[in-house]
């Protein structure tokens, strides 16, 4: 309680003003600009979480999915651990973000390119195809998102959001690949998963990790038979 308090007097007003500006974040040798207005891994604990968690993961020459991918660090990591990377967000700029960051960090006049980015509101405008891995940090606050930022945190009212990625899955997830989520304990988890329940999807909880006045999560959606 005392952190959060703290969090909300604070650390809020600090990184509000400071993410109004294109502002620079090291991860592990991935050099990222973050332009303004786009999400900002550095000060929001799930991206990390998130990306160690991937690194984990066996994603060489793998297809890996990354909607809502912000300012691509979560696509960057995968892509450098050998995965066929195709990641995409409703925002244009934090497409533009990504193609800065991919390349700043890694050679464009390489043949064996296997990083696509595409401007897509949920995987409307993704081609189908079948993915080893769809993995998402995802806008989790049920409200309506009331500009291009916001997206970012907010996924409408009804989960709008939700409902769409949940009635996808099963036209771009392998019968054998994995779908992971992360999610935290300041939104509201059960109503997420009872949307994923109404499209006869699960969640399974993998991992979670309390870091300073946070507990993260990382959910596997699991397709029902």
């Amino acid at each position: 309680m005392i952190y959060q308090k703290l969090v909300n007097t604070l650390f809020k007003p600090v990184i509000k003003h400071y993410i109004k500006f294109n502002t620079f974040f090291n991860y592990k040798g991935l050099k990222l600009k973050i332009f303004s207005g786009v999400f900002h891994p550095q000060f929001f604990f799930s991206s990390k979480y998130l990306a160690e968690f991937v690194e984990k993961l066996d994603l060489n020459n793998k297809s890996f999915c990354e909607p809502c991918s912000g300012s691509g660090l979560i696509s960057l990591v995968a892509y450098r651990k050998g995965a066929n990377v195709f990641c995409f967000d409703i925002n244009p700029k934090a497409v533009e973000n990504i193609k800065y960051n991919f390349q700043r960090n890694f050679d464009i006049h390489n043949n064996n390119i296997r990083f696509n980015i595409i401007q897509s509101d949920g995987f409307n405008d993704v081609p189908e195809e079948m993915f080893d891995y769809i993995v998402l940090n995802p806008p989790y606050f049920f409200k309506s998102p009331d500009d291009m930022s916001m997206y970012a945190w907010y996924c409408g009212k009804n989960g709008e959001f939700f409902k769409h990625f949940f009635s996808s899955i099963k036209k771009y997830l392998n019968p054998k690949g994995f779908c992971y989520m992360v999610l935290a304990d300041n939104c509201d988890i059960i109503r997420i998963e009872k949307l994923a329940l109404d499209y006869d999807l699960s969640f399974k909880l993998i991992h979670e990790k309390k870091i300073a006045w946070e507990k993260n999560f990382i959910f596997e959606i699991i397709l029902n038979k």
